[in-house]
């Protein structure tokens, strides 16, 4: 239930808070002015999900009570269709017509309407959709250019910044709403298999069908695209980061989905402890592990190793390392300062993309280990378990999680890596496969599909 409150509820800006703008805004016509820039690129999304059930006869009494067991199955066929639509809005990002709105606006679409606030409306198709971080790309059915919406940059948004949201509800035309930035890198758990990290909060009011519109600085720059409302608390919303967008949208769009990156490292945060052993100032985080032939081998980076920086940015625990490599695409490079034997330097690595990304189940798997049997609170001492799952991928449809320990694939026994791989290799020409796996203190096995 909580998703669909999500599905039909969007961010804006309320207009209460205006009392206190900042001096310039008085007597001005600048939200107007942003506005008027702004709502062409701002568009309704209808999405169109058809319900089939099941017709029981064929219309004719005497026929069905005396002849219909003769049809078995053919005869009660899905005949029925029931269209249930849901409504959003989204962002025109390019001229040529890529839009992007939230993943929850079309997660179940047959069918994708687009109108702009001219009246003008398009069919739209699905490019890509990330459920991890609700962004989802559409393509308008156009040739005509578009005016679109210049991307700012969410890494230099302020607390107490203004900022206005601009939404196209149910085609009805734009709604312009004015208010602050009243935190930033919040995260919001919607339920226990959702949650949201790194979202700007913003001192917004509730209305209907705004999921996936803009959140726009005083330049006209898009810096996030509306996504949730927190229930609980009156009047606060939530957008997602344009940063984090701009890498995504460039994955969705080249590949159809997103590829993680990866540089081979386990990591752990420099305590105390660990600072008086290594002789090491308090911060940081210190390299437990590197993987062969990873991106950290590569680039000379050694277990023992603290990584003081990411691009001159300070990290001092591991969710913000990982959110900053959230920002990079595969082949692009980054400096990473790090303390090695008393001496500060700098090195420079290129990313990757990780194995959970390449294989075709969409996993990342290591051998059972008594680091990851405490990791995990594994039950058991053998087998793969998956520490990496894909959005999108199969292994993420059928809900496998990272914990699970896999034992074997199409009853390929898979105690460690190396026979995970070649029981990879005998599923290229197959559409389904069996996997047998171990979650907590149970043994299931599940059906998984490779289509």
């Amino acid at each position: 239930m909580k998703r669909i409150f999500f599905t039909i509820f969007f961010i804006t800006i309320g207009i209460s808070t205006l009392y206190a703008a900042p001096a310039e805004l008085f007597g001005t016509s600048l939200i107007a002015d942003i506005s008027e820039q702004v709502s062409p690129s701002v568009v309704a999304i209808e999405s169109v999900h058809y319900f089939r059930t099941r017709s029981f006869g064929s219309g004719d009494p005497f026929f069905d009570r005396f002849f219909s067991h003769l049809f078995e199955d053919d005869f009660r066929g899905y005949n029925n269709v029931i269209p249930q639509k849901g409504s959003g809005s989204g962002v025109v990002i390019s001229k040529d017509g890529y839009l992007l709105t939230n993943e929850h606006v079309i997660s179940s679409a047959d069918e994708i309407n687009v109108k702009f606030v001219d009246g003008k409306t398009f069919k739209a198709k699905i490019i890509g959709k990330d459920k991890t971080n609700d962004l989802a790309v559409l393509k308008l059915d156009t040739k005509e250019e578009l005016t679109f919406i210049q991307m700012g940059d969410s890494e230099n948004v302020r607390v107490g910044e203004w900022v206005i949201a601009i939404g196209n509800p149910f085609g009805l035309g734009s709604t312009v709403t004015a208010g602050v930035v009243s935190a930033i890198k919040r995260d919001l758990a919607v339920d226990k298999n959702t949650n949201y990290t790194g979202l700007i909060q913003t001192d917004a009011s509730i209305n209907p069908g705004n999921s996936g519109g803009a959140l726009i600085n005083s330049k006209g720059e898009l810096i996030g695209i509306n996504t949730a409302i927190m229930p609980s608390g009156q009047g606060i919303g939530f957008a997602i980061p344009v940063n984090r967008a701009k890498r995504i949208v460039g994955d969705l769009i080249k590949y159809g989905k997103v590829k993680k990156v990866s540089i081979g490292i386990t990591l752990q945060t420099v305590t105390k402890e660990l600072a008086d052993y290594f002789d090491v100032p308090m911060k940081g985080l210190l390299i437990s592990s590197v993987e062969e032939d990873s991106s950290a081998a590569e680039s000379g980076l050694v277990p023992s190793d603290i990584i003081v920086s990411v691009d001159g940015q300070e990290v001092n625990d591991v969710s913000s390392f990982n959110s900053k490599l959230d920002k990079f695409s595969i082949g692009q490079k980054c400096r990473l300062k790090i303390y090695r034997k008393g001496k500060l330097s700098e090195i420079t690595i290129k990313f990757k993309e990780t194995k959970a990304s390449q294989n075709i189940l969409g996993i990342a798997v290591k051998t059972v280990d008594d680091e990851l049997i405490e990791k995990y609170n594994l039950y058991i001492d053998q087998g793969c378990v998956v520490t990496d799952v894909v959005n999108g991928s199969p292994a993420y449809e059928i809900g496998l999680k990272k914990g699970d320990v896999i034992l074997s694939i199409d009853k390929i026994t898979t105690l460690n890596e190396k026979s995970f791989d070649n029981a990879l290799k005998q599923l290229n020409k197959k559409n389904s496969t069996v996997l047998r796996i171990v979650r907590k203190d149970t043994v299931v096995r599940v059906l998984l599909s490779l289509k």
